[in-house]
């Protein structure tokens, strides 16, 4: 049985045949694959002149040899005036009344508040939402799709350091889902060139206690590493949220920004103990600065939040609108050199083979806010602290997700080389 590991990446040999093979499967499924095969095949058709990744690879073709082989659910954006006719909120919700529930596996339990919502909206189908983790949700699927069982409609995941991309989505156990009447709204990477559309996207920042500071006391990643913060810093363990590993990870991806920011903070060219690059360097100063490392981003926000503390940490972007609930006074940083973070983002999918293939497809629109971004199922995932990546959605922030100073997300960089940054990091501790 092939099961995942984020230890030993694909090798882009390996990679190359298998975008080979569901080419010449894809082609076969849309002879032979029945309705939904050949809807698969169109719809990747439709998008491969202009579904091209980062690293010019086709990301059209998310469906990959699994889901092309067994005739899986449609992929990208309905091709033609027939496919968005087929998706349209009217006729898949006919379809779906047939089929009666709709299956989610989300990282997120905002699907359970779209969940209300939607079957409101639509009487007669039934959503059934279960919260899993995202790494134990690869495991869970391939495990069951392994098995023969295909158990989900919609999948709501976030990334685990270019894990699902790689293990889920190229091979077809998930598969991008964006309606051509939505898709045109959709803000790029995530109407072409991304692994899957986003919902919301967030990302992991610095946070401080407003409380205790007039302003952001940090401009720079480096302010980390002072004697002002020696152990004053905490962070979330990227051991067990990868979306913490990424941004590390990012960091020695892009040793050269690290290098440029620790030049203008401190007048120099940066020395490096023992390190290979200026984003290893950085980890290793942040615990040799007294870096304090706890379970979750929460109890990073309930450390710093305490009143009139000089800390800071390192969270969830999202988690500012746990403020009054939780009786904090922090607020986040959105302008960090040489950037900000790396976008951490809310994908939807449908499952291969999903068995309410229209009742998922319905689902989805309902949290995409439908055609005109005003659809109730979207309004848990528009909140302060996230963003829409659509045009036509107004943000809840101060600032535009075009202003953000982020990083490009690059999951195969950060497949291949999270192994060696997790060592390294064990290590420190």
């Amino acid at each position: 049985m092939k099961r995942f590991n984020r230890l030993h990446p694909r090798k882009p040999a390996q990679a190359a045949l298998v975008f080979a093979s569901a080419a010449l499967l894809l082609t076969a499924c849309g002879q032979n694959g029945g309705a939904n095969g050949a809807n698969h095949a169109a719809n990747n058709a439709a998008n491969a002149d202009t579904s091209a990744n980062a690293n010019g690879q086709a990301s059209g073709g998310n469906g990959g040899s699994d889901a092309a082989a067994n005739g899986g659910a449609s992929g990208n954006a309905a091709a033609g005036s027939a496919g968005a006719a087929e998706d349209s909120p009217d006729a898949l919700y006919a379809k779906a009344k047939e089929e009666g529930k709709v299956i989610v596996y989300s990282t997120s339990g905002r699907a359970n508040d779209a969940a209300e919502t939607f079957m409101k909206q639509y009487p007669g189908v039934k959503v059934e939402v279960s919260k899993v983790k995202s790494d134990e949700m690869m495991d869970k699927v391939m495990k069951e799709q392994d098995a023969g069982q295909f158990n989900p409609d919609v999948i709501i995941t976030k990334e685990v350091s270019g894990a699902v991309e790689e293990e889920m989505v190229k091979p077809g156990r998930y598969v991008k889902y964006l309606p051509a009447d939505i898709a045109p709204k959709v803000d790029e990477p995530y109407r072409t060139q991304a692994e899957g559309y986003a919902d919301y996207v967030e990302f992991r920042t610095i946070f401080y206690n407003a409380s205790h500071y007039a302003q952001a006391p940090v401009t720079n990643w480096w302010d980390l590493t002072t004697p002002q913060f020696k152990g004053k810093v905490y962070t979330a363990d990227p051991l067990s949220s990868p979306a913490f590993m990424d941004l590390f990870t990012t960091m020695v991806n892009n040793s050269d920004d690290m290098a440029a920011a620790y030049k203008e903070k401190f007048g120099k060219d940066i020395e490096l103990h023992g390190t290979e690059n200026a984003g290893y360097e950085y980890i290793r100063e942040l615990f040799d600065n007294g870096l304090i490392v706890l379970k979750g981003s929460d109890d990073v926000l309930d450390a710093i939040g305490k009143a009139d503390s000089d800390a800071v940490g390192l969270a969830v972007s999202g988690d500012v609108s746990k403020n009054e609930e939780n009786g904090w006074t922090i607020q986040p940083i959105y302008d960090i050199k040489p950037k900000t973070a790396v976008p951490d983002s809310g994908y939807f999918f449908l499952a291969n083979k999903a068995p309410h293939e229209a009742a998922g497809k319905l689902f989805l629109r309902w949290m995409m806010g439908e055609t005109d971004g005003k659809g109730a199922g979207l309004d848990p995932f528009n909140e302060v602290g996230s963003w829409v990546p659509r045009s036509d959605v107004q943000t809840k922030n101060d600032r535009p997700y075009e202003q953000l100073n982020l990083w490009a997300f690059d999951g195969e960089a950060l497949y291949n080389a999270a192994p060696k940054v997790r060592d390294f990091w064990i290590k420190q501790k």
